[in-house]
């Protein structure tokens, strides 16, 4: 479960962009009801996959609760069971079916959904209906519920960023429901809320009447509307409560600090923003968006070398928002110096005025990903819940009319009238880490059977689930790309989907760094990524990214590129992505600035606890000098050459060694076509380098600890090496063994063990990654530090628990179903296919590769999941890191 929280760093133009480039459904194409008890409801059919969205949005949440947190407390307990369906029931069905499912506490919506094979939207709904009356909220549920929400508090309040976050908010403001996160308290959880309160709030705002439920995907909109109306209809509606008001106060101005585990000073400048409801609100869209543009004086303090990022994002409730620019730099710069870089570049556009050529591009981009956000379906449901239950708009094409009315005289107004700093809230956390790893042997484990395991005892299922689930059935082929290799050695592949008029491009050029950096040369790979998009022999740096505004494209380069762009644009898209991929101009200051950007960086993380963790870790789990053990030192990048960046790049850029994927509204031989226009020229020197890294022996147990400042929660891996490779006999089946432990969420044994029955972590899972020369596993978990160590013996216990003994067929099949399922749901969106089809291709192996593991793994008997387990998995084997204080 989820409380949503902005996170400026790195994703919030990204964010932004998902809420305004809505995905706008032609009129006929979308089903609207509100049924008689008042509850509303919108169904978009996408043909995409054979995949469906619910997302059920009660119109209820942080803003009306009068305990902290007790909004996020009723999201939790809403998987506690209901009269109709108990806990473990609505845990076995979501594990039978597959899928994804979660939720989500916002300032005045708390969301539902599930994303599921559409055979089983039957189900999604059944759920839904079940837990919309009749709600246990037990005070024995809440019991057992409450430490693992005590988790989550600890974990976000681990990061200096939130803690940051969480006090500019309360500080802007002050006296208003929008100054509560939202997220709860330890106090809260531990002593105020109770299942009364609980009780009290469900009966006081869960009702139809206050919903509005959003169904996409490969659906008939009558038929689905029909089901609706059978299982939500006879619901009563409700008279609600009154909300609370919302009275905002004068601003006045705050400086905040903290200290933090990262490796770089972090710098926030916050501002109060629009609301929704307010006319201003599409044109601080496009201001953000314009402070966020590459051509944009506040990315110039990157591409300047000043700062390791710098970015605007913005948070949104009704009637105000927040906004903050927001910069990281060394921690040898001053914060004070980094906050005024922030106010120069805002001053400057304050007196000149934004681009008017930059709001244009912001308003050509938004159109575009009007289009793009229609390649999801699950991505569809999400902009329909934002615009109409969350902004309260008829639909997100509400909110793109109101960009196309926006002129670059508003975005001026808007940010003098908000971005005020006489006004602003400073925030700031300087790095403060210990450097250190702590390292030792790990003691002997034997992962003794334990009371605290829950034998496996399905409940009876209702007849509308066990009869939806009474078979497994193969997945049917869904994509029929076509495959060709060009005349340079390019492996080119290609999905033709006409859902909208747009392409996605995906490429990789195979390498690998480890075994192909000359000695003494680590980091050259990134440091040539880093310094493709500084511009081509054809265009600088902002005469490059005009081209791509021009066209509303974007583009990623190295060894791992992308173009996404309007069909109508695939040629020039084309031509500027091999521009930039293929003729990059590697001009002596750029170097010089990547360069120092990057030694910067390296002297930082040598004390970052992530960076120290993922040495220590590689360290422990490989051998000496094996190249997964390489890794760029300040030392090796102070050494770096711009000739050596043009070795690099000539060496490992090579036709013979890329694949490229396009997806969309483009047939292959149009592909075909225009990858040979723009890449056929490229040409491979010298023989095929060998990028396949050797096998390795099992690796020894040890456990190591690496402080964190200001950390609460320890983030805890669990990892071995494994001797079974992807094409090993036992495959298949050890894969199934994963699910059982760590697939299909909260039904997985380790999530039911750790958390749902023992409360010692928020979360936990695991990944088994089945490679061609070598295999690990991984057991991840969050835990306060008292609860490491029995959480560690009840994952290993669990582990055991499936070596000793063969699951129940029950377990085995909710197992498959989990694999089954992520056949459609890989291609729910043109990026997943994209992606699937790139990671198949450019190892060479079968494009429906899915399909033929899905029918191995639907042949595996629950003795073959036991006997694998016990072979391949080590309970003796496992590197153990603790991020955090000591356990």
């Amino acid at each position: 479960m989820r409380t949503k929280r902005v996170w400026f760093a790195l994703v919030c133009a990204a964010l932004l962009g998902c809420v305004l480039a809505a995905a706008p459904a032609r009129a006929e194409s979308v089903l609207r009801s509100t049924l008689a008890n008042g509850m509303r409801v919108i169904v978009i059919p996408d043909r995409l996959a054979p995949v469906a969205t619910t997302m059920l949005n009660y119109q209820v949440g942080s803003n009306d609760e009068h305990i902290t947190g007790l909004a996020h407390a009723q999201e939790h307990m809403m998987f506690r069971g209901s009269e109709s369906l108990s806990a473990n029931q609505l845990s076995e069905i979501g594990g039978l079916m597959g899928g994804q499912y979660d939720a989500d506490t916002q300032d005045r919506v708390t969301q539902y959904f599930y994303t599921v094979p559409s055979r089983d939207l039957d189900l999604a709904l059944h759920i839904e209906a079940s837990r919309a009356s009749g709600l246990l909220d037990s005070q024995q549920a809440w019991n057992e519920e409450r430490g693992a929400i005590e988790q989550e508090v600890t974990q976000d309040n681990s990061s200096a960023d939130y803690r940051l976050q969480a006090r500019a908010q309360a500080h802007l403001f002050a006296g208003t429901p929008y100054a509560d996160q939202g997220l709860g308290t330890l106090e809260s959880f531990g002593k105020q809320i109770q299942a009364a309160d609980l009780r009290a709030f469900y009966t006081a705002w869960y009702h139809p009447n206050n919903a509005v439920l959003i169904v996409t995907g490969d659906v008939d909109p009558q038929q689905t509307l029909a089901k609706i109306e059978q299982l939500f209809g006879s619901l009563p509606s409700a008279p609600l409560p009154a909300r609370r008001a919302v009275h905002l106060r004068k601003l006045t101005p705050a400086v905040l600090t903290d200290t933090s585990d990262q490796p770089y000073t972090l710098a926030q400048i916050y501002y109060r923003m629009p609301g929704y409801a307010s006319p201003d609100y599409a044109a601080s869209v496009l201001l953000s968006d314009v402070l966020n543009s590459q051509r944009g004086a506040l990315y110039a303090l990157v591409a300047s070398g000043k700062a390791f990022a710098a970015d605007f994002g913005q948070q949104t409730f009704l009637h105000a928002g927040l906004g903050a620019a927001e910069i990281q730099v060394p921690a040898g710069v001053k914060p004070q110096q980094a906050v005024a870089w922030l106010k120069r570049v805002l001053g400057g556009y304050r007196t000149h005025g934004v681009p008017a050529e930059l709001v244009a591009a912001a308003k050509r981009a938004e159109l575009a990903q009007a289009q793009f956000k229609r390649n999801s379906i699950e991505g569809l449901a999400g902009q329909w819940s934002q615009a109409v239950a969350v902004e309260g708009r008829s639909s997100p094409d509400d909110d793109i009319a109101a960009i196309e009315r926006v002129r670059a005289t508003d975005v001026d107004r808007v940010l003098r009238t908000y971005l005020d700093d006489a006004t602003a809230t400073i925030a700031y956390a300087v790095p403060k880490n210990a450097g250190t790893v702590n390292e030792r042997a790990a003691p002997p484990r034997k992962a003794e059977e334990q009371n605290a395991l829950v034998p496996t005892k399905p409940e009876p299922l209702p007849g509308w689930a066990s009869a939806a689930l009474s078979q497994m059935r193969p997945p049917e082929a869904l994509l029929a790309p076509a495959a060709m290799t060009l005349s340079n050695g390019i492996t080119l592949v290609v999905q033709p989907e006409t859902i909208t008029p747009t392409v996605v491009v995906s490429g990789l050029v195979k390498s690998n760094p480890g075994l192909q950096e000359a000695p003494h040369r680590d980091g050259v790979a990134s440091l040539t990524a880093t310094l493709l998009p500084y511009g081509t022999r054809t265009y600088d740096r902002l005469q490059y990214q005009a081209q791509l505004d021009a066209v509303a494209a974007s583009v990623t380069t190295g060894t791992s590129f992308s173009l996404s762009v309007l069909a109508k644009d695939l040629d020039r898209g084309m031509q500027l992505l091999a521009d930039d991929e293929l003729h990059p101009a590697f001009r002596a200051a750029d170097f010089a600035t990547v360069k120092q950007q990057a030694y910067q960086s390296a002297v930082a993380h040598e004390h970052a606890p992530n960076h120290l963790a993922a040495v220590a870790l590689r360290n422990a789990l490989l051998p000496s000098g094996d190249p997964g053990t390489r890794a760029a030192t300040p030392q090796s990048i102070g050494g770096l050459t711009l000739d050596d960046v043009r070795t690099w790049y000539h060496s490992a850029y090579r036709p013979d060694m890329t694949t490229i994927v396009m997806v969309g509204d483009v047939t292959p031989a149009q592909a075909k076509a225009e990858v040979e226009k723009w890449f056929g020229d490229w040409r491979a020197e010298g023989p095929k380098p060998n990028v396949d890294n050797p096998p390795v022996p099992p690796n020894a147990p040890k456990e190591l600890q690496i402080p964190a400042t200001g950390r609460l929660q320890d983030e805890v891996y669990l990892i071995e090496m494994l001797g079974i490779k992807r094409d090993d006999a036992d495959a298949p089946a050890l894969r199934l063994a994963d699910a059982i432990l760590g697939g299909g969420s909260f039904a997985s044994d380790l999530y039911q063990n750790l958390r749902v029955t023992s409360s010692l972590v928020y979360f936990v899972g695991s990944e088994l990654t089945l490679g061609k020369t070598r295999s690990e596993f991984l057991v991840a978990y969050g835990a306060m530090p008292s609860s490491v160590v029995k959480a560690q013996e009840l994952a290993l216990a669990t582990v055991r628990h499936i070596q000793d003994a063969a699951v129940s067929d029950e377990r085995l099949q909710r197992a498959k179903a989990v694999l089954l399922s992520s056949v459609p749901l890989s291609a729910a969106s043109f990026q997943g296919v994209a992606d699937q089809l790139l990671g198949y291709a450019s190892e060479g192996q079968p494009l429906d590769e899915d399909l033929i593991e899905a029918r191995r793994e639907l042949a595996v008997t629950a003795d073959q999941v036991r006997a694998a387990a016990a072979k391949w998995l080590r309970l003796d084997g496992f590197v153990r890191a603790v991020i955090g204080p000591a356990p």
